[in-house]
């Protein structure tokens, strides 16, 4: 006998009320925090007292929370295009402003959440994507993408340093990475490159670091908690090498 389990869907209401929560947890400059409005000023930080954290004392905005909540409210406009119509318009533009506002002067953007430079580069050029930024009309996805280029490796790939969230300047690793690859890559994708040869080198390397088993092998670490607690995420080496090869497929091949 064959059983046949049928997923119960998601009801509209409790969809809205998600929107209604996101919409409820922008901060005034615009952004977004991890898990709560910010509620102080940044001198609280002389009274923190970890020895492990940096900046744990208020929850402030992040370019990569900016962009996750942009992306999914800029997908549920599309299915839901009534609902609250002028406050998510609203939410969309003041959180686009933030991520802008958070690009360097050399094109970058800094990560908060994962190491470093290249995860928030994916963020960063997704949230622009909603606004219909890409490398052909707009000035900032292309230093943005120059950014990525100059530091992409010899061998195709991306490598960053856990060094790059303490100092907070991109540090090359010592050889690249699978995962700051993949970020890369699908950053530049987002972005429309124009250059795709750029981008098949980046995904050659993750072909190649493949092994026959289907897996990829740890490598060095990819994740951050406040800047200075490094983590290990060990599905990384497979989520993301594996997004990108598909939307690289999806989108050339």
């Amino acid at each position: 006998m064959v059983t046949v389990l049928y997923s119960r869907t998601i009801s509209d209401r409790r969809i809205f009320d998600g929107v209604d929560v996101l919409l409820g947890m922008q901060n005034a400059d615009g952004g977004f925090a991890s898990y709560e409005f910010r509620r102080g000023p940044f001198f609280l930080e002389y009274l923190n007292p970890s020895e492990v954290f940096g900046e744990i004392m208020v929850d402030y905005s992040y370019t990569e929370c900016s962009s996750a909540v942009t992306q999914i409210l800029h997908a549920f406009r599309k299915f839901y295009p009534e609902y609250r119509r002028a406050d998510i318009d609203r939410c969309i533009g003041r959180a686009l402003e933030f991520i802008r506002s958070q690009q360097r002067v050399d094109g970058s953007w800094f990560g908060s959440w994962g190491v470093c430079f290249t995860y928030a580069h994916w963020f960063a050029m997704e949230g622009l994507k909603c606004a219909g930024e890409t490398y052909a009309n707009s000035e900032r996805v292309r230093r943005g993408c120059d950014f990525l280029v100059q530091h992409q490796m010899e061998d195709g790939g991306w490598g960053e340093s856990y060094l790059a969230c303490t100092e907070k300047i991109y540090v090359q690793h010592e050889m690249s990475q699978v995962v700051n690859t993949a970020w890369a890559c699908l950053a530049l994708m987002a972005a429309e490159y124009p250059n795709v040869v750029v981008i098949k080198r980046g995904i050659q390397l993750l072909m190649q670091r493949q092994k026959p088993t289907g897996e990829w092998k740890q490598e060095a670490i990819e994740g951050v908690f406040n800047k200075t607690c490094m983590i290990s995420y060990p599905n990384y080496k497979f989520i993301f090498p594996v997004w990108a090869l598909g939307k690289f497929a999806q989108k050339y091949e």
